[in-house]
């Protein structure tokens, strides 16, 4: 149980750690059935630089996020959702849609029980969020209710999370969180399972253990439910100089460099999930002259529907 020691824990992180004040398509050639995008209507949304501070009351802060983020598929930016309340009965199903950040994603002085994030594909990391030194891509901190201790954010649903690009992770002052513990990193990190930082009070270890197997193969999960089985797993033990992307064992069976999450071959129309942007059917890092970006779209001006 959470006790007096959680508060002074929660002032602390927040007073010292972060020094805050209250102030198209999703592109994917999808050559692995167990990525399962459904096709439905993307849309693209564009993200914030705020921190884990917002303007305005509380009721307005949740609305202007409500309005920027419901049916959203694609976060041009970084996805920062903080100060939400569970006494303020704010609910965050608007976030359900979530395929593909290209920044940071931040969660922070939140205290609803879920956070349901279960489209989640990718965090590309082109920005990220620099704390204590460290460069993150995404973080959860600060979950319990300040106001009334036995409030705190318990779960957050990612299931089908399949890799974090660049940056590192972040979990801190999250007495009530469950599983998070339980979760693989290595192949959503692509090798870079030390990069996830588990700081104090960065879990509820009593919540769920890896061991159990039960529900879900493996017994990694992001809640009690088969529809929260962890689903990014390592096809193929890649060789040390493949990043963590590969299509074979062998140091020669890489993916191509433009390619996330996966790929069936080593060329830039192999990948699974391009990293940045399609171009004519291939993965690119960056569009080319004459043309505009929609989503990870590359469009030739004069091309528009």
């Amino acid at each position: 149980m959470c006790t007096q020691h959680c508060h002074v824990a929660f002032v602390y992180v927040l007073g010292l750690l972060f020094g805050i004040v209250a102030s198209v398509d999703l592109t994917a050639k999808l050559l692995d059935d167990k990525l399962d995008i459904d096709l439905m209507e993307e849309r693209e949304c564009y993200g914030t630089t705020n921190g884990f501070g917002y303007s305005g009351t509380i009721d307005m802060h949740y609305q202007r996020l409500k309005q920027r983020y419901t049916g959203c598929t694609y976060v041009n930016g970084n996805l920062e959702i903080t100060n939400i309340w569970q006494a303020k009965n704010h609910d965050l199903s608007f976030l359900k849609d979530i395929r593909y950040v290209s920044g940071y994603v931040l969660f922070g002085v939140v205290s609803v029980e879920q956070i349901p994030m279960d489209s989640l594909v990718m965090i590309r990391g082109n920005h990220t969020k620099e704390l204590m030194g460290d460069h993150y891509s995404l973080i959860v901190a600060v979950t319990a209710d300040s106001f009334n201790l036995s409030q705190g954010l318990k779960e957050i649903h990612m299931p089908r999370l399949r890799e974090i690009t660049n940056g590192k992770v972040l979990f801190t002052s999250n007495p009530y969180l469950g599983y998070v513990n339980t979760i693989d990193w290595d192949p959503i990190m692509r090798g870079r399972p030390e990069d996830v930082h588990f700081l104090d009070s960065a879990f509820d270890e009593e919540v769920a253990s890896v061991n159990d197997t039960s529900v879900c193969p493996g017994g990694s999960r992001w809640g009690d439910d088969v529809r929260l089985c962890q689903e990014a797993v390592y096809d193929n033990q890649c060789h040390d100089f493949c990043d963590g992307r590969c299509y074979g064992d062998r140091f020669s069976e890489c993916c191509h460099d433009t390619c996330a999450v996966g790929c069936a071959g080593p060329l830039n129309t192999d990948c699974f999930v391009c990293k940045d942007y399609v171009y004519e059917d291939r993965c690119v890092g960056f569009c080319p002259a004459m043309t505009y970006t929609s989503m990870q779209e590359c469009v030739k001006y004069g091309d528009e529907d």
